[in-house]
């Protein structure tokens, strides 16, 4: 886990690592996080933004997190986490490590 900003405060990139590779990152928060957006979405946007962009999720279901939701885009290998209509997570993951 890195913070973006200050030591143990949101936002904060996390990287997962299976057997020396690189399978995960995800970047969360409430705010945005300068440099650290997908295409054209950054935490804080709103999920009207989102869905401009995307469409609908394939899935909505529970994250996990208190009042978040999980946007799910399968077959595409990428989610966001949602709270209180805001983006809140961006999470990008290989393909064959599902």
């Amino acid at each position: 886990m890195y913070f973006l900003g200050k030591a143990d405060q949101f936002p904060y990139l996390a990287a997962t690592v299976k057997a020396n590779r690189l399978i995960a990152l995800q970047v969360s928060g409430p705010a945005p996080a300068p440099g650290y957006s997908f295409n054209y979405i950054n935490l804080g946007d709103s999920t009207e933004k989102l869905m401009a962009q995307f469409g609908g999720p394939f899935h909505v279901g529970p994250s996990g997190l208190e009042k978040t939701q999980l946007w799910a885009y399968h077959s595409w290998p990428f989610s966001f986490e949602v709270q209180a209509d805001r983006v809140t997570s961006i999470r990008i993951s290989d393909p064959t490590n599902q």
